[in-house]
């Protein structure tokens, strides 16, 4: 093998070595962006569900204050 065929060797298999690196660390990436995106995507379900049980509670409130007005005018 010539020096130019030895050169173009070893510059491949850097350049793949690197992108092997490269796919690996994207990956990586991925699934910590994953697993931060979840936990905001549960935060706010969480919130969501808090706000819609107040929501039920002063609807029942209403509810409770109606049928009292209701008797207290007859």
């Amino acid at each position: 093998m010539s020096d130019l065929e030895t050169a173009f060797y070893i510059i491949a298999i850097v350049f793949m070595s690197l992108a092997l690196v490269l796919t690996a660390v994207i990956a990586v990436a991925i699934v910590v962006i994953r697993k931060k995106i979840t936990a905001i995507h549960d935060n706010i379900e969480d919130k969501l569900r808090s706000l819609t049980e107040i929501a039920h509670k002063g609807t029942v409130v209403m509810g409770a204050i109606k049928k009292v007005s209701g008797v207290v005018k007859r």
